[in-house]
């Protein structure tokens, strides 16, 4: 039996450990020597090794990380973790306090602004003080379990400090690497013959999802804190009523936060902040693209609510993208996954904002000829965003005699078919193009469609160069020998791509099927809010564009390219092999047998405005009656539950005719009882 003293002793080093780790990472002011913080670890490995009843998955020794893992584990949000809706300059910024003054009702607005880090968002969760979870952002509402990693992230805190603990917190921030220690991370692996990365941003990001925690223990990780998730505190009245109290708050409790973040008491004030952080971000230790200003004010953040992918309440304000002069050496043409020819401009290497850019996007046909680039010029580029590469303009003075007018070949550089003009846009005509059924299967499997973890590009393109994969239907059928045929694919590599294809099979929702399909101008939020409202892709196939028209976020346009691809021979002979693989998936609207008894079975509803509870515990209750909750209004709605300060799905309900009551009737329902409270517009 362990003695108390050891136990005493270990948890006295752990203590200790901690707080020096805060000090060195989070305050960048360590009180002891490099040499003593080794002693007290290296006594803390050698007590833990010899007395297994000390064992603690949040000890400092489990920083090194462990073995590692077969996969990633799917982890959902219990809260969407939201984009942000993007501003490219200050004419943006008084917009968006025009419509934040105007949600509120008052103009006397402070905001929290912090530098826009540029790394890995991640969520990392603590029960009773101590760190239990971490998973990345995902798609907002699923992101990927990386607990492992982020346990050897230093600056991280294992067990929250102060006295004022919540029982319950989702702290969400950027796991980050300073521009000084990527500098020298890079160094180290061109030493050792490795892979250089691209950015910062890269490396962090590539570190978090590495199956081997030893990786990420060994990279210098930081994690930034810049809001929370859930919050449920063991005392009332402890709740943080300000982005500002939030962010004191996390720095209270052992949290990094950026040096820079202030209250701004105006929008004045934020401009001024993004003016002098633009002139100082080279000088900042991290990489940022931008200053992120939010309401300070908790309860103006409730009451505007949210978009489908974004706060109201919140703005990403962006930097102007850097900007650099080098030579065109040539023009290559690139084919998509739907036949369109983009040109791409060869440049001699320049370093841009960290990065060495070696090509840039020249969009197409007409913008070469309007802008008479010619190989040989000196061309001013940008990365958009500090992400994308292009080329803006022609520097005349300098253009030597020697450059050549660049012309546009009117045919598809890989299978020699024809091209056509579409509008801006050059299109190779041939419908099986080797080039198209590639990028396709890339984009089917990748993370803007099926995201099948395991199923590498490079493999997706090979076989279908090799003529294996055709279709995404070929997927579902291939067979683990087809794989160990090719020379690099071993028995482990085979496995795990097989046994991707067969979670995603499952697993898969309806909404990334309709997406990795690669409809023209189907995005994932459009994709969203089919699958939502339709049982699956027949039943799309089945309306007519005004009806599709009648969706939130379908226009015309999305409509046209909707219902020509639905009613199309390619999607008729690739849903009946879907059907004959046992992959199907299902959307928002179907009700199965087992809820065929239930009394709401069919009932489609739609939440809006404050409800009593959480609103994934109303739409829970539907579904416990068989029901169906959505988030987009249709005609197919049944009923609109509307709580207070309900929003505009109230008047859309009143002009298609749909039900409209309040929780009470709500209630009612689930009874299955004839509710006897029903409002109509003009009592909201």
């Amino acid at each position: 039996m362990i003695s108390s003293d050891i136990v005493s002793r270990a948890a006295e080093l752990r203590e200790k450990i901690e707080y020096h780790n805060h000090r060195y990472y989070v305050l960048d002011a360590p009180e002891i020597t490099d040499a003593e913080y080794d002693e007290l670890f290296r006594e803390l490995s050698v007590l833990e090794a010899a007395h297994s009843e000390l064992d603690d998955p949040n000890s400092p020794t489990r920083r090194v990380g462990g073995k590692p893992a077969e996969g990633f584990t799917p982890y959902e949000h219990a809260l969407p973790m939201y984009s942000l809706d993007n501003g490219m300059d200050l004419d943006a910024w008084y917009a968006f306090t025009d419509r934040v003054i105007k949600g509120v009702g008052q103009s006397d607005i402070r905001y929290w602004a912090d530098p826009k880090m540029d790394g890995l968002a991640v969520e990392v969760v603590y029960e009773q003080g101590r760190f239990v979870r971490a998973a990345t952002r995902g798609d907002g509402s699923t992101g990927e379990d990386v607990t492992r990693n982020m346990r050897t992230v230093m600056n991280l805190p294992l067990a929250l400090r102060g006295d004022n603990v919540p029982e319950l917190l989702e702290v969400r921030g950027e796991v980050v690497m300073t521009n000084k220690d990527f500098a020298a991370l890079n160094a180290r692996q061109a030493e050792a013959g490795d892979k250089i990365f691209a950015n910062p941003r890269n490396a962090a990001a590539g570190s978090i999802r590495q199956l081997d925690p030893k990786v990420a223990a060994s990279r210098p990780l930081r994690f930034m804190a810049y809001g929370v998730g859930r919050v449920e505190w063991v005392a009332p009245g402890t709740e943080w009523a300000t982005q500002q109290q939030i962010m004191e708050g996390l720095g209270s409790l052992g949290f990094a936060i950026p040096s820079e973040a202030k209250l701004c008491d105006t929008a004045q004030a934020v401009a001024a902040y993004f003016e002098e952080l633009m002139v100082r971000r080279n000088e900042l230790p991290f990489e940022i693209d931008g200053v992120v200003a939010k309401v300070n004010d908790r309860e103006m953040q409730q009451a505007l609510g949210f978009t489908a992918r974004a706060p109201r309440w919140a703005l990403a304000l962006k930097f102007p993208a850097h900007q650099t002069k080098t030579r065109l050496n040539g023009i290559r043409i690139q084919v998509g996954r739907t036949g369109v020819l983009t040109p791409v401009a060869e440049l001699e290497p320049v370093e841009l904002a960290g990065v060495v850019v070696s090509n840039a996007t020249l969009h197409n046909k007409g913008y070469i000829e309007e802008r008479d680039f010619r190989i040989g010029d000196t061309v001013l580029i940008q990365r958009a965003g500090d992400v994308i590469p292009q080329v803006l303009s022609v520097d005349m003075e300098e253009r030597p005699a020697s450059a050549e007018e660049y012309v546009f070949m009117m045919e598809c550089p890989v299978c020699g078919s024809e091209a056509r003009e579409d509008g801006e846009r050059v299109i190779c005509t041939n419908p099986v193009c080797p080039a198209k059924i590639v990028q396709r299967m890339i984009h089917f499997v990748s993370k803007a469609g099926l995201d099948m973890e395991g199923v590498g590009r490079k493999w997706v393109q090979r076989l279908a160069e090799d003529g294996v994969l055709n279709s995404p239907a070929d997927l579902f059928i291939l067979k683990k020998t087809d794989l160990l045929k090719y020379e690099g694919m071993g028995d482990r590599s085979a496995e795990n791509f097989i046994r991707a294809i067969e979670k995603a099979k499952t697993a898969a929702p309806l909404w990334r099927l309709i997406a990795g399909l690669g409809i023209r101008h189907v995005g994932e939020q459009t994709a969203r809010i089919l699958a939502d409202n339709f049982e699956d892709l027949d039943a799309i196939g089945r309306v007519t564009r005004e009806e599709l028209q009648e969706l939130s976020d379908v226009g015309p346009v999305v409509a046209e390219s909707l219902f020509d691809f639905f009613h199309g021979e390619e999607f008729a002979a690739l849903s009946v092999r879907f059907k004959e693989a046992g992959f199907w998936p299902k959307g928002g609207t179907v009700s199965d047998d087992t809820g065929a008894d239930l009394h709401l079975s069919g009932k489609v509803f739609i939440f809006t405005g404050t409800l009593p509870v959480k609103r994934d515990e109303a739409q829970a209750m539907v579904e416990e009656q068989g029901g169906v909750a959505v988030k987009v209004i249709s005609k197919k709605v049944d009923y609109v539950v509307a709580g207070e300060k309900a929003g505009s799905k109230v008047a859309k309900a009143e002009a298609l005719g749909i039900e409209v009551i309040d929780f009470n009737a709500f209630q009612a329902l689930l009874q299955n009882k004839t509710p006897k409270q029903q409002k109509t517009l003009f009592d909201f």
